[in-house]
């Protein structure tokens, strides 16, 4: 059968779609794989942070510091000086709810409740830490990964480190709340009374 002129037009049609099908597809990947260097998350992260970000979750008691303490895990802190066995400053850990993805920490607010009023705080990325401040101070992931990245994004498996020097120092019986609101997300509160006992490292359990 005599191939006919229209049969070579129409595979050279054929093999330039495929062809731009295949080029189309390969930037569409390459524009949600590639990291940006911004502050805003971009392709794949940005699409986790959004469908996780009311899944963080706190992982065992915080822990208060004395007022009178001045440095932790290379912070320096300027709490307020209060009397004799008052709490300056709070560690807690944090960790995305399992199953999810990504926690912007960077977009993440915490809040203070004391005496029924709400002081939001201000992130710091170095040392020192000042009154109604707070930072990340260490970040590791659970075995078999190991270790966490140095960005502030909390990725499944990866635990934050997170320290707040307090607005005002908290006495014996003291009732307060610590909220953790991710971006777009639900809040997180953290609700706690100060023990009778003040020590060096004053466990603060529910």
């Amino acid at each position: 059968m005599k191939k006919r002129p229209d049969d070579d037009a129409i595979t050279v049609l054929s093999i330039l779609l495929i062809l731009l099908v295949i080029i189309v597809s390969s930037i569409f990947l390459i524009t949600i794989l590639t990291p940006h260097h911004d502050s805003v998350p971009h392709g794949l992260v940005a699409s986790a942070i959004l469908q996780s970000g009311d899944s963080i979750r706190l992982i065992d008691d915080p822990i208060g510091y004395p007022s009178d303490t001045h440095e932790i895990s290379g912070f320096t802190m300027t709490s307020k000086e209060g009397p004799d066995q008052t709490i300056g400053s709070i560690q807690l850990s944090v960790s995305p709810l399992i199953g999810d993805l990504a926690i912007d920490m960077d977009r993440t607010s915490i809040g203070f409740t004391f005496n029924g009023k709400e002081t939001f705080l201000t992130q710091k990325k170095r040392s020192p830490l000042n009154p109604g401040e707070w930072a990340i101070i260490s970040r590791y992931g659970a075995l078999p990964l190991g270790s966490a990245n140095d960005d502030d994004i909390l990725h499944a498996g990866e635990t934050f480190d997170v320290l707040i020097v307090l607005p005002a120092p908290l006495h014996r019986s003291d009732h307060f709340i610590l909220t953790i609101t991710p971006y777009r997300g639900m809040p997180l509160p953290i609700r706690r009374t100060v023990p009778p006992r003040i020590t060096g490292v004053t466990q603060l359990p529910n």
